[in-house]
């Protein structure tokens, strides 16, 4: 079981799960064709703890095909995590989509890098509420 990264992330996300995780599949341009790879992945019998993903990515802005990532994720049973840090929830609908959303306020409060500060909405497992930490 590995944890699965569809579109680009900071290095640092792919490199932690490479050495210390459970191990990784990095599908970098969340593209039609690396959806099909998953796709194939699962129909094999591989099995994903999680699939990560930025909406939109950065510094790429690609946007994976959300929809088609929650039909695979309810066939195979495992959570999707989108970073919306980006886009921000209030501008693009990911919550439909998510299982857990994550956010980064390190780039909300400043570009310089001088705080730091995240978000960690959950959303409840039938995703009928959400639930702020």
């Amino acid at each position: 079981m590995q944890v699965d990264i569809f579109s680009f992330t900071y290095v640092d996300t792919l490199k932690i799960l490479q050495k210390w995780g459970p191990g990784c599949h990095f599908y970098g341009h969340a593209s039609e064709e690396e959806l099909d790879e998953l796709e194939n992945l699962l129909k094999s019998g591989e099995q994903v703890l999680s699939l990560f993903c930025e909406f939109p990515s950065n510094p790429l802005l690609v946007t994976p095909n959300l929809k088609r990532l929650r039909q695979l994720a309810d066939e195979y049973d495992f959570p999707i995590v989108i970073d919306e840090t980006i886009g921000n929830f209030i501008n693009i609908a990911v919550l439909d989509s998510a299982d857990i959303v994550v956010s980064s306020l390190t780039k909300i409060f400043s570009g310089d890098s001088n705080v730091m500060g995240g978000r960690f909405p959950h959303i409840s497992l039938a995703r009928l509420t959400i639930v702020w930490y």
